[in-house]
């Protein structure tokens, strides 16, 4: 079944911020790592550490927008729960870090 007139806005929408919000994401961690530089030896370790589980969450969260864009109309909703969720976890994830590394 395909998205009819309004279900289709609204999935091109959710996609589009979707889409947008990553963008964020992937900047954000850029400039984290940039100032990641500036930790001691020890700090630097854990922070490498708590990257690569962000990145994974990151790449989790691509990998289910990638699935909701092929989403049909029947598992939109379940689709959106899972994106809505990753991208939950990666926000919980990046503020962690950020707030832990601001400290330091």
């Amino acid at each position: 079944m395909a998205f009819g007139g309004e279900e289709k806005v609204e999935k091109k929408t959710y996609q589009n911020q979707a889409e947008e919000a990553l963008k964020g994401f992937e900047q954000k961690m850029e400039e984290m790592k940039g100032k990641a530089a500036e930790l001691k030896m020890e700090s630097k370790e854990k922070f490498d550490q708590e990257m690569k589980v962000l990145k994974q969450k990151k790449e989790a969260a691509d990998k289910k927008l990638e699935k909701l864009k092929s989403t049909a109309a029947e598992s939109w909703d379940k689709m959106k729960a899972e994106m809505d969720n990753a991208m939950d976890d990666l926000k919980r994830q990046y503020d962690e870090m950020k707030s832990r590394f601001r400290k330091e």
